[in-house]
């Protein structure tokens, strides 16, 4: 019997997009056979260096957001900081490496520049020798997250491969894999509807405000809940201070407030539009389902690059001045979500179901 390569991913749960990439990409590689264990770096070398750094992050979006959008898109502050990612993960890779001794895997897969520095690091020094592949879960590339010790890239879209061959990656060592998502659950739509209390002439709005709740406009709520004959769904995610604020002081016939739910599935399934951030996963999960998503809000940094790449492409309708009547238009013409129907059933759409990734993977460690 054919003994099937064991990979080990490297992730983080800031933001969750890179977790969730890490989860989606291990599903389709264990439906293939793979044995596949994942990590949260930050877990894995939990300590004071991570924590402080874990706080400023979060410090640093959520009351300085114009420092971290100059910070992330300045090309000297790049420039600068790129040679101390890996000194900086010397002091906390010792952990990680007594795990990949451990699990002993034929390649290491990295979603989030916290556990590539770690790992190339690690292959600098000599201590790790196996395949690192990393991938990203945005719309843009940043230079960032590449590291010479990388031995191959998992692109999300050619727009990231034509910026990497720009800074000199060579052609075979990146393939576009599109977002690599896991399959529709079923979803009894009857059932779902009946138990948010929507009944079934009422069209519904999701809302996703972020875990970290940064950019989003209580005007945006008030706006929305003017709309007739529609039930308004709001996830907070793990951003409990901002779900008991709103299940306290939001309240109304024709809203539901929500914590961390699961399966998202079911109310993307119900959902006729998505009020959300430009996040790269969040987006395209709804995209897997054909919801039509209007951007409201953003992080800093990242997700204004996002919304360029939504933008050029027609894949989502980004901060209207009218948000009511855009909302308005797609519920009554559908106009969106057809769209987006005939974009996502083209062979080279931007959501994938892990095809692309299995046999990227497969090729590379087969070599």
């Amino acid at each position: 019997m054919q003994i099937m390569p064991k990979i080990l991913i490297f992730h983080t749960s800031v933001g969750l997009g890179h977790k969730a990439m890490a989860e989606n990409i291990g599903f389709a590689l264990q439906q293939a056979g793979f044995t596949v264990k994942l990590a949260d770096i930050l877990q894995v070398e939990e300590g004071k260096l991570v924590s402080f750094g874990k706080g400023l992050h979060h410090l640093i979006n959520k009351y300085l957001p114009w420092l971290w959008e100059f910070l992330y898109k300045s090309s000297w502050v790049a420039d600068l900081a790129m040679p101390l990612r890996v000194k900086l993960a010397s002091k906390h890779s010792g952990r990680a490496l007594s795990l990949i001794k451990e699990f002993n895997p034929d390649a290491i897969i990295s979603t989030q520049t916290t556990s590539s520095a770690a790992v190339s690091f690690l292959k600098a020094k000599g201590l790790y020798g196996g395949p690192f592949i990393i991938t990203f879960s945005d719309f843009h590339l940043h230079r960032f997250w590449l590291y010479d010790n990388c031995d191959h890239y998992l692109a999300n879209i050619e727009e990231q491969k034509k910026k990497m061959l720009s800074l000199g990656i060579a052609p075979e060592k990146i393939t576009v894999c599109g977002i690599t998502m896991k399959p529709r659950l079923p979803v009894d739509i009857i059932a779902v509807k009946a138990k948010f209390n929507v009944a079934p002439e009422e069209k519904v709005v999701l809302v996703g405000i972020g875990s970290l709740g940064i950019g989003f406009r209580m005007e945006t709520l008030r706006e929305l809940l003017e709309l007739e004959n529609t039930k308004i769904i709001v996830v907070c995610g793990k951003n409990e201070k901002l779900y008991e604020h709103l299940k306290k002081r939001a309240k109304h016939k024709d809203l539901t407030v929500l914590g961390f739910y699961k399966p998202m599935d079911e109310l993307y399934a119900i959902a006729d539009v998505f009020i959300t951030k430009p996040g790269g996963m969040s987006v395209s999960e709804s995209l897997k389902w054909s919801l039509p998503v209007i951007v409201t809000h953003q992080l800093p940094g990242q997700e204004s690059l996002n919304c360029e790449y939504l933008k050029n492409k027609d894949l989502a309708e980004i901060k209207p001045k009218d948000l009511t009547g855009s909302v308005r238009a797609e519920l009554s013409g559908h106009s969106i979500r057809k769209k987006l129907q005939f974009k996502l059933s083209q062979k080279d759409s931007l959501v994938q179901f892990g095809e692309p990734v299995v046999q990227a993977v497969q090729n590379f460690v087969a070599h």
